[in-house]
């Protein structure tokens, strides 16, 4: 998230090179989440997950970098972890996402280092707590 910081009084420009970093590492990040996670069609779900990444850090990088960028990601990591067999899983991970991302658009807007510290920290975190949510509410159905 440093490429989309500036200092203090200082225009925000996006540092080209760190960029280039970040778009070098997002392939090995999603690669060491489908392997890890031992998730079925790793390799498909990581293209899928680098394309969206790209389409999402493209469209809504345009109204922030940082924006685009932690939504991109967390979309990613939403898509590439293994899915657990409960039914919506995926609508609860990619909302957890949206919520993260609007929260961060929020916060981007009043406290800009605070929006770009959730960027870096809540996407991802929200597809956990979708997960932990699903397999409750999935536990709390089979036992009433």
């Amino acid at each position: 998230m440093r490429a989309f910081v500036g200092g203090d009084g200082e225009d925000r420009l996006v540092d080209p090179g760190l960029v280039a970093i970040a778009l070098v590492v997002a392939p090995v990040v999603f690669v060491a989440v489908g392997v890890v996670s031992r998730s079925p069609n790793w390799v498909k779900r990581t293209l899928v997950s680098f394309g969206l990444l790209l389409a999402l850090g493209l469209a809504l990088g345009l109204f922030d970098p940082a924006l685009g960028a932690a939504a991109g990601f967390g979309v990613g990591i939403a898509v590439t972890l293994n899915m657990p067999d409960i039914a919506g899983q995926l609508r609860r991970r990619l909302a957890g996402v949206a919520f993260a991302v609007t929260y961060m658009l929020v916060m981007l807007l009043l406290i800009n280092p605070a929006g770009v510290l959730a960027g870096a920290v809540l996407p991802g975190l929200m597809v956990g707590f979708a997960d932990e949510y699903g397999a409750w509410r999935t536990n709390r159905l089979t036992e009433h």
